[in-house]
């Protein structure tokens, strides 16, 4: 089949880009042409992937900036076609396949719009241009006949969809995203070393891994107030963000600078996540959250929040811990703590690595693969 998908960014980093990336890694592996349009890509986008690169209209203006890619889309689409399938990850319209991996608008600004203080400040945010445009597009996305398919990455976000939008339920169906269990995997006890080693940290401290962006949403201020309150566990804070600086500045105020290690963005978050004895994910909102994918399949228990959609991976006491709410530091130190005790860790470790074994990305291109025979020839 010829499939095409839509992104902005062609890259093997991030959350939805690097799903997108490792879906068509897939799809060519099975025989497939697969499309990629977009505004920008990486050097890491498996060459066999054939990149469109849209003009990036209007830079300084961000809603000007989102209609143009929208628009771009689907006249280089045209032009590209004709394809079995199209497939969007982003902010377009209209697709016979939309791959919600970020959720509805509406929840989204009960985050970052609903915790701004001033109630002009909240309301002058979502009557913006680019408020307004990205909550035009997703209604026309969601308009019955601009799409074939919604594929949901989580049940949190199919909930969303099916609240706001009043589609069929069987317009909109949970196919949770893979992770690549021969590169995500539990590390032996000599690498383990090896790579503590590199990073200055002793083999027998307790270690706690953030990965991510976006520190506020992610709720990073909520753990390293945590790790204040277990005095004997370290942090590797795998990720970037523009005030990073402030996030140190807090680190040192709280007095747990000395076990905080800064990684930045890594190629290869699978070789430190390994070194760690769980990951701690305190995200005030998350339509998924790849990290904890990644975190099971590399053996960590994963302590998250329940505003996330993998939270729904995750066994309560088996696999790792949920957790109500971002804002407690008490809560989520109490829930980390167990997971840093040996025995309990690696047991925790063992039944997480199973847990994403059901997760390996041929069971989810296995049913893309079903869908795209469902409405190929259909369109």
């Amino acid at each position: 089949m010829r499939v095409a998908f839509t992104h902005p960014h062609a890259s093997d980093l991030g959350g939805v880009e690097r799903q997108a990336h490792s879906l068509a890694v897939a799809l060519c592996d099975a025989g497939h042409e697969v499309h990629f349009f977009c505004e920008r890509s990486d050097a890491s986008c498996d060459p066999r992937i054939r990149i469109h690169r849209l003009r990036r209209w209007a830079r300084p203006f961000k809603a000007l900036r989102v209609w143009a890619f929208d628009l771009g889309c689907r006249r280089a689409i045209a032009r590209a076609g004709p394809f079995d399938v199209v497939q969007g990850f982003g902010k377009t319209s209209l697709q016979d396949v939309y791959y919600d991996g970020s959720g509805c608008l509406r929840d989204f600004q009960q985050y970052s719009i609903g915790t701004l203080p001033g109630a002009w400040r909240r309301a002058l945010r979502r009557s913006s241009p680019h408020q307004w445009l990205v909550a035009r597009i997703e209604r026309a996305r969601y308009t019955p006949g601009n799409f074939r398919r919604i594929v949901a990455i989580s049940e949190l976000v199919r909930s969303q969809i099916l609240r706001h939008y009043g589609l069929r339920p069987q317009d909109v169906e949970v196919v949770y995203p893979g992770v690549d269990l021969a590169r995500f995997r539990p590390s032996d006890d000599a690498q383990r070393r090896e790579r503590r080693a590199e990073l200055g940290i002793a083999d027998d401290l307790p270690l706690i891994a953030f990965l991510g962006s976006d520190y506020r949403r992610k709720g990073l201020e909520t753990l390293l107030q945590a790790l204040a309150q277990l005095p004997e566990a370290g942090l590797i804070a795998i990720g970037r963000d523009p005030d990073e600086a402030d996030y140190r500045r807090r680190a040192s105020e709280l007095g747990v600078a000395s076990r905080v290690h800064w990684l930045g963005v890594r190629p290869d978050p699978e070789r430190w996540l390994a070194v760690a004895d769980c990951l701690v994910f305190p995200s005030h909102f998350d339509a998924f959250g790849s990290a904890v994918l990644e975190g099971l399949a590399c053996g960590l228990p994963a302590v998250v929040s329940r505003r996330a959609g993998a939270a729904e991976l995750v066994v309560e006491g088996k696999t790792g811990a949920l957790v109500e709410g971002p804002g407690d530091p008490a809560a989520w130190a109490q829930a980390i703590r167990p997971f840093l005790e040996p025995a309990r860790r690696r047991e925790a470790g063992r039944a997480a690595r199973s847990q994403a074994l059901h997760h390996d990305w041929s069971r989810h291109t296995a049913r893309m693969l079903e869908i795209y025979a469902e409405l190929s020839g259909t369109r």
